[in-house]
């Protein structure tokens, strides 16, 4: 791969050549691997920025995804992110044509493929963008300038992409990002918090849903009610977070605590990051959320049952992960209900807690 440093010239000499001031980045599929691209992406805007500016020249960053993961961008300060094309499925995809026919004109000074598609990164080769990069897993390679191995690697996700990072920059270290809402946006989450009850008081958001059936709390009508109990018991009022999907069950567990607020279903994801940003502590299953709440730096505890944590663990500077034991430890501990693999049924409320207590006490 070349040095970054030449990349750098590269950069440079686009711009100076006439292509759009532009770097169109496809992001993942999922939320939680859009969020662990985030560190390469600081890092990568730090410099590419900075050349950009050397010339009289500001880069607009443009963002593709599925509707889960590009979603968290569309609210985004313009400086981070100037736009978010959020595509669907099927024939919802984007065209690459569409994008040959304006990029031929004038392409982006880059594209970045942090995904398995492989549209854009057909787009950009018929159109001639100066730098391409990307993921070469799905045989992409002969369509990039610069490329690397992600699937299936013994490295956590964030950490695949550093040599792209150390290619494109010619840094090694990527920087944690914290989602704040000054940079993604979301502002009227707050106003639905409080629309649905909240009067200022500290809170603690639970995201209990996800479509990975098996990585879920189980029982669930046992497990959250007993850790929602807990944190009334010490002044924190409970508040769910989830998808569409999860309303029912949202509204489920709060039925049975009154006094939980449950926002399921009611906010964007930007919103849901922002209700996560101001809260006392935020607890999630291997979710999408567990990693929003990570990454905005407030005390987070993720529960995991199936998943090698080793590899997906969320990402921030006050987070941690709890894994229940293998095998049952105590005799009371044998389930009475379908476990679907996962060994989260053995970590007890009691202990989520008393881990977040640690976490906040040291923030």
């Amino acid at each position: 791969m070349t040095p970054g440093p030449q990349v750098l010239t590269d950069l440079d000499r686009a711009l100076a050549a006439g292509a759009a001031p532009e770097v169109w980045i496809r992001f993942p599929r999922q939320l939680g691997d859009v969020v662990m691209t985030f560190p390469f992406l600081r890092t990568l805007q730090h410099h590419w920025n900075a050349v950009a500016a050397a010339r009289g020249q500001s880069l607009r960053w443009i963002a593709v995804g599925h509707h889960i993961g590009a979603a968290l961008l569309s609210e985004a300060d313009p400086a981070f992110i100037a736009e978010a094309h959020i595509e669907g499925g099927g024939a919802a995809k984007p065209d690459p044509w569409a994008l040959v026919r304006g990029w031929r004109k004038r392409p982006p000074v880059a594209f970045l493929n942090l995904s398995q598609s492989a549209r854009l990164p057909f787009a950009a080769w018929v159109s001639g963008v100066p730098i391409r990069a990307g993921i070469a897993d799905n045989h992409l390679r002969l369509l990039y300038h610069h490329s690397i191995r992600y699937r299936n690697l013994p490295l956590h996700i964030a950490t695949r992409i550093q040599p792209l990072l150390q290619t494109l920059t010619g840094d090694e270290r990527a920087l944690w990002l914290p989602l704040t809402p000054e940079l993604l946006g979301g502002r009227k989450g707050m106003d639905k918090l409080r629309a649905a009850g909240w009067s200022g008081e500290p809170y603690a958001t639970l995201a209990f849903g996800t479509r990975g059936f098996g990585k879920r709390w189980f029982p669930e009508d046992r497990t959250w009610p007993a850790l929602m109990r807990l944190l009334q018991q010490r002044g924190i009022r409970p508040v769910l977070l989830g998808g569409p999907d999860e309303a029912p069950l949202g509204a489920a567990l709060a039925d049975a605590v009154p006094g939980a607020l449950n926002l399921a279903g009611q906010t964007t994801l930007p919103e849901a990051c922002a209700v996560q940003a101001s809260a006392w502590g935020n607890v999630a299953i291997d979710t999408g959320l567990a990693h929003t709440a990570a990454a905005t730096g407030r005390p987070t505890v993720t529960l995991f049952g199936p998943s090698p944590e080793v590899w997906v663990n969320p990402i921030g500077p006050r987070a941690l992960a709890l894994r229940g034991p293998d095998v049952d430890c105590e005799a009371a501990a044998l389930a009475d209900f379908p476990t679907h693999g996962s060994s989260a049924h053995r970590i007890g409320p009691d202990r989520v807690l008393q881990v977040l207590e640690i976490l906040v006490k040291e923030s």
